[in-house]
């Protein structure tokens, strides 16, 4: 099992490292749709704050009556960000759904990590793996259905009690539930995506069986090195929300250095995304390859 882990491991973080230079595809994709976002609301703050006294004022501190004006006078505006956040939202996702398509084909063939050969494999296998996404998203939202209903649950239960430490404690244990379902779900998601590309699979539901039985039988190691490379996405996130803390707010300048910190958090977590679609394709040929026995 250890053996398995390493080889895992130091398999997974070559395919990575060979193949970096799509970490800035992903990245350009991230920037590209976080512009879209903010270029609405940066053009209502430019027009608000142009030619007003207020525009050095807000770099150190928030004006709450200035907020209320602003919050009034783009009311209309304001009001349509939330559908041009889900427009963008539901355009990136499938947009990275086809990178991961890509993603898979080329580390399924490492000789062919060209540019060329990712977006022929995320054309090729893209609406495969949409419909898994969109059947995962139900998913998903049964997990949080179910997280909510144990929820009131516990509360019915404990309504006319005293037993607060339990209450807590039992509250706690319910969200550690949601996380193994989410886990559960991406699992069954990914192993999926991977089963319908590498065995060139079209039926979606035979590979879901599949890679259910799959899951099965090799649980252990999948969900090890899945809870292994979420710790270290875990980890950046922490080292990030530690040095941020340490890094003044004012002046002005020291903003940059903070744009600077987030997009290597995003790159790294990019990183990350990229390292779980290693792991898990090396996992599935190793586990899903056949016993060639010597006489």
């Amino acid at each position: 099992m250890k053996n398995r882990f390493k080889e895992t491991m130091v398999h997974a973080t070559r395919l990575v490292f060979y193949n970096t230079k799509f970490v800035f595809l992903h990245w350009g994709a991230n920037a590209a749709a976080a512009l879209i976002l903010s270029a609405s609301l940066y053009y209502l703050l430019a027009n608000s704050l142009s030619h007003s006294i207020l525009n050095e004022q807000l770099s150190m501190t928030l004006d709450y009556i200035w907020y209320i004006q602003f919050r009034e006078l783009f009311k209309s505006n304001l009001d349509q960000l939330p559908y041009t956040i889900y427009s963008v939202v539901a355009i990136y996702a499938l947009i990275q759904t086809f990178f991961l398509a890509g993603l898979v084909s080329v580390f399924h063939n490492p000789k062919k990590n060209h540019f060329v050969d990712f977006f022929y494999g995320g054309v090729k296998y893209w609406f495969r793996f949409t419909k898994v996404t969109f059947v995962s998203l139900f998913f998903f939202g049964l997990a949080f259905l179910v997280n909510d209903y144990l929820g009131e649950f516990i509360k019915w239960i404990f309504q006319r009690t005293e037993f607060i430490y339990a209450d807590a404690i039992l509250r706690s244990l319910r969200y550690l539930v949601l996380l193994f379902l989410i886990a559960l779900v991406t699992l069954v998601s990914d192993y999926t995506k991977i089963h319908l590309a590498i065995t060139d699979e079209m039926k979606m539901w035979r590979g879901v069986f599949f890679t259910i039985k799959f899951l099965k039988n090799n649980f252990t190691i999948i969900f090890g090195v899945f809870v292994l490379v979420s710790v270290i996405g875990a980890l950046g996130a922490v080292i990030y929300n530690v040095v941020g803390t340490f890094i003044p707010k004012a002046p002005f300048y020291y903003l940059i250095l903070v744009f600077i910190l987030q997009q290597m958090l995003i790159i790294f977590r990019l990183f990350i995304r990229m390292f779980f679609c290693a792991s898990e394709v090396y996992l599935y040929e190793d586990l899903s390859a056949e016993v060639v026995s010597q006489h």
